[in-house]
């Protein structure tokens, strides 16, 4: 009896927990329908991406053509200047005393010039006289001949005092060309970006004193591997990015023919619209197009962010969805460039869900 009590008991215990064990799970090897996507290579625009430096179209440095010392700097840093506006006064007292000599020579030249002018106005009516009275056979042939040799002298020295009028006008003039080296004047309306030296130094010629830019037009300038060059234009649109976050399309306007020859670089100048808050110095990315070429590109929807990482999902042999990491490049409308982590003929699922990780897929168009 105690044998069988125990059995019974034991049989008891066996049913109450088989009562207590876990649920079926789903069958997770039914295929789930989702949106599948082939990947394949496609034809996008080739482009390469610089980085330039925004500059005044029209720059220049201000010098001296003398060497003097300066007696008066008229502008400071970010004035704006007229063209022809003083800039800056140069202190010579010798080139003043140089105009003040050469003005006195002309007064002097132009007095002798009037002296000889009113001889040969004299020899030339006794010269006219004896003429009448040479013809009435009145005055002797060397009497006369005195006259006329007196009248050619005559002649002569009012030419050469003319001369010396003319001689000393321009060496007046030159004097007053080097007096007005002593005054600077601004070359083009502009603002002063750049101020090199104070009242009392001494200004040298090719010395800058200042700079001053056309604060209305501005240009970016970056410089160009020769890869790249044979395949760029005056004229090509191009696509610019300020750091303020403002793009703009814009055209080169120049190519300059001369490189670096060490880096191998040219230069391309690219203009840019009229635009308040642009200054000299600063940076701007462009974007240059130059052709096409064969990339692997997916819609954007189908790229989800883990951490700092960039993900699709992907379904293998068995259409089964796993994760892959990806490297993406440039954005292309609704599409993302696939830089590496993807070949042709992968197959994408449209619209990523962590619910199909290790999923079946049913492909759906």
């Amino acid at each position: 009896m105690k044998r069988f009590s125990i059995l019974a008991t034991l049989l008891l215990l066996s049913g109450a927990g088989c009562s207590r064990a876990p649920k079926i799970l789903p069958d997770r090897a039914s295929p789930v329908p989702a949106v599948v996507i082939a990947v394949s290579p496609a034809t996008v625009p080739d482009r390469v991406s610089l980085t330039g430096v925004i500059v005044a179209q029209q720059a220049a440095n201000i010098a001296s053509q003398i060497l003097a010392p300066i007696a008066e700097l008229r502008v400071r840093e970010g004035d704006r200047v007229t063209k022809g506006q003083i800039l800056v006064r140069l202190f010579s007292p010798t080139l003043v005393a140089g105009v003040q000599e050469a003005e006195s020579q002309v007064v002097a030249a132009r007095q002798q010039e009037s002296a000889a002018a009113a001889q040969e106005h004299l020899a030339s009516e006794t010269f006219a006289r004896y003429q009448t009275l040479d013809q009435r056979h009145s005055v002797t042939p060397h009497e006369f001949d005195e006259v006329r040799t007196g009248f050619a002298a005559a002649q002569a020295q009012h030419q050469a005092a003319a001369a010396q009028v003319q001689a000393a006008q321009s060496a007046a003039a030159q004097s007053r060309a080097s007096q007005a080296f002593t005054v600077i004047t601004a070359p083009f309306a502009g603002v002063v970006s750049a101020k090199f030296v104070d009242a009392g130094a001494m200004a040298a010629p090719g010395v800058p004193l200042l700079r001053i830019e056309d604060a209305r037009q501005h240009e970016v300038d970056i410089q160009v591997n020769e890869s790249v060059l044979s395949r760029l234009r005056p004229g090509n649109l191009v696509q610019v990015s300020m750091g303020s976050g403002n793009s703009t399309d814009a055209r080169i306007r120049e190519i300059v023919p001369s490189g670096d020859p060490a880096a191998h670089t040219f230069t391309v100048k690219i203009p840019l619209p009229a635009s308040a808050g642009l200054y000299s110095g600063m940076t701007a990315n462009v974007v240059l197009p130059t052709g096409e070429q064969s990339a692997i590109t997916i819609p954007s929807p189908s790229i989800r962010e883990r951490g700092q990482l960039d993900t699709v999902l992907v379904l293998d042999a068995r259409s089964v969805a796993q994760i892959r990491y990806v490297s993406l490049g440039r954005s292309l409308g609704d599409r993302v460039e696939v830089t590496s982590g993807l070949n042709a003929g992968d197959r994408v699922l449209a619209h990523p869900d962590d619910a199909l990780i290790g999923r079946r897929i049913e492909p759906r168009p």
